[in-house]
C-alpha cells in the first residue's frame, strides 16, 4: 500500500484541504480498528442481524480513504457470510482481513 501518494491523492481531491484528510486519517485511525473487531465477533458468533450496519461503517472508512482492495474483502466475506458459511471455513478470509485494515492503519499511522 502506498500510504503517501494516496494520501496526496486525497489531498487533490479535497481541493488541497490537508487538514481535512489529515482529520480524515485520525478518524479512520480511532474507529476502524474498533469496527474491524465488532466485524469479526460478528462473525465468529453467527449474528447476521448486526452485520449489515457493522460492515456498511466499516466500508465507508475504506471507500474514504481509498482502500477499494480491501473493501472487496469485506463485501466478499460478508457475501459467504450472508449465504451461511460458518466462521470456520471463514477464517482464512477473516485473517487475510484482519492483516489489510490493520497493514492500512500501520501505514497511515506512519504518514
Amino acid at each position: 500500500m502506498e500510504s503517501p501518494r494516496r494520501l496526496n491523492h486525497l489531498v487533490e481531491v479535497f481541493q488541497g484541504n490537508k487538514p481535512l484528510v489529515e482529520g480524515l486519517v485520525v478518524l479512520f485511525l480511532e474507529h476502524t480498528p474498533g469496527l474491524l473487531d465488532e466485524l469479526v465477533a460478528i462473525i465468529r458468533a453467527g449474528n447476521l442481524r448486526d452485520f449489515h450496519g457493522v460492515a456498511f461503517r466499516l466500508k465507508s472508512n475504506l471507500r474514504v480513504l481509498g482502500y477499494p482492495e480491501i473493501r472487496d474483502q469485506v463485501e466478499a466475506l460478508g457475501g459467504s457470510f450472508r449465504q451461511g458459511v460458518p466462521y470456520e471455513e471463514l477464517e482464512r478470509e477473516v485473517t487475510e482481513l484482519e492483516e489489510a485494515v490493520r497493514d492500512a492503519c500501520l501505514h497511515l499511522s506512519h504518514h
